[in-house]
């Protein structure tokens, strides 16, 4: 008979190993059970179903360090209704010091818990790599004597460091993909700025040119219409060239707008006076089209530097476009606030946002690319020139600003403007 059958003690502890090695096997395998790219809700689903199969645990929370801040955020927690418990015992580590020991020795660590006294011991897990504090998992179990082993520790210490390296390659991924939107974003900014530059430099000299000949057939049209023997249909097609010939005045004033692009009479104003001036001037058409108003206007922001004339001729341009998006009426929501630097691109600072959102038909996302191109228009033939998007832009850039649009086909747009509250 061979020694195990001899010795059943034996035989015991050759079954633990071989399980305690079949679990780090288990656990080894941790990032291949992640797929790529991963996010934070599968991460955290994976981790939880090994932590479950290796002890009996109560409560489970996440907690990841904030780049900016470097302060322990709480990201899961497992029951969701456990978030504040969880809050307040990592505080409470804090206040005592033991969660940078922890975080020091990048050991898991079994100690007491201070907002479950007598009832449930925690397990900390950090969660490091060798250049960085990625962030901690805390585990709530019951108190029994023999419920955590060292084995089930060294189990969880490789837990840990799997879930670190999948937890750093997410973040690393986040970042790069945020650098790819901020870089995608500027190369855009240029390729916009490029089109206005090269707009204004062609429209230049060209606009005179095209006007006073323009002048002189429009002056000509309007002298013949005053004969008082001028048959219908010659009364007609003098009535047709003139509207023409004042829709071709309209382009070309709007092209010479490009070329005399540029910020003049800046001034400090408040952006809610500058809202209430646009609707002011489009108030007759708001109430002749049945459109409703709702306005979230912030009093207690800061004053901007700014050429009010040209802020004001945005604002009616983007009124204006949502009138014309809701041809059976709608809502025009109009809000003002103070925004932060999490609500926008990486390196942007505080910001003004001033927003308008349509209920109106929506642009389709075909053509969300192409908005703020000059002459770009989903409107019928003559009833727009395409260029007051383009302005737009061309303004708000000029006053260090940033324009961007949102859109669902039939639930409407939201034009975002943001204003630098120094300048």
């Amino acid at each position: 008979m061979s020694e195990s059958e001899l010795n059943p003690e034996v035989n015991k502890k050759q079954n633990a190993l071989l399980d305690f090695i079949e679990k780090m096997e288990q656990m080894s395998k941790f990032q291949e059970k992640i797929d790529a790219p991963a996010d934070i809700d599968q991460i955290w689903r994976v981790f939880l179903e090994e932590v479950e199969n290796s002890i009996d645990v109560d409560i489970c929370a996440l907690f990841t360090v904030d780049e900016h801040t470097q302060e322990f955020v709480l990201k899961k927690a497992s029951p969701a209704d456990k978030e504040s418990i969880c809050s307040k015992e990592l505080d409470l580590q804090i206040e005592i010091g033991m969660l940078a020991w922890v975080i020091n020795r990048r050991q898991p660590a079994l100690i007491p818990s201070l907002t479950e006294k007598n009832e449930k011991t925690i397990i900390m897990l950090p969660l490091t790599t060798v250049k960085r504090t990625l962030g901690l998992t805390l585990l709530f179990t019951p108190i029994k004597e023999s419920l955590i082993t060292q084995e089930n520790l060294k189990l969880l210490a490789i837990l840990s460091k799997e879930c670190s390296l999948v937890l750093e390659n997410t973040f690393l991924y986040e970042n790069l993909k945020k650098e790819h939107e901020s870089l995608q974003k500027a190369q855009s900014e240029i390729i916009q700025a490029e089109k206005l530059a090269s707009m204004g430099r062609l429209t230049s000299g060209a606009c005179h040119e095209i006007l006073n000949p323009l002048n002189i057939i429009s002056s000509h049209v309007q002298f013949m219409q005053t004969d008082e023997n001028l048959k219908p249909d010659v009364s007609n097609y003098l009535n047709i060239m003139q509207l023409q010939s004042n829709r071709i005045a309209g382009i070309v004033q709007g092209l010479l707008q490009f070329s005399h692009s540029g910020v003049k009479d800046l001034v400090k104003a408040k952006i809610n006076d500058v809202v209430e001036s646009a609707l002011a001037q489009a108030k007759y058409e708001l109430k002749m089209d049945k459109i409703q108003i709702v306005k979230h206007l912030d009093h207690n922001l800061p004053l901007i530097t700014g050429d009010v004339a040209n802020l004001s001729k945005v604002f009616i341009i983007l009124v204006s476009n949502a009138i014309d998006a809701m041809p059976e009426g709608g809502t025009l929501t109009i809000l003002t606030k103070m925004v932060s630097e999490k609500d926008m691109l990486p390196g942007e600072s505080t910001r003004i946002q001033v927003m308008f959102e349509d209920t109106g038909c929506g642009i389709s996302p075909e053509n969300m690319g192409k908005i703020f191109d000059p002459f770009f228009t989903t409107k019928e033939a003559g009833a727009g020139t395409g260029l007051g998007l383009a302005l737009s832009y061309g303004i708000i850039r000029d006053h260090g600003g940033i324009i961007n649009a949102e859109s669902k086909t039939g639930k409407g747009s939201k034009f975002s403007i943001y204003f630098p509250t120094k300048k």
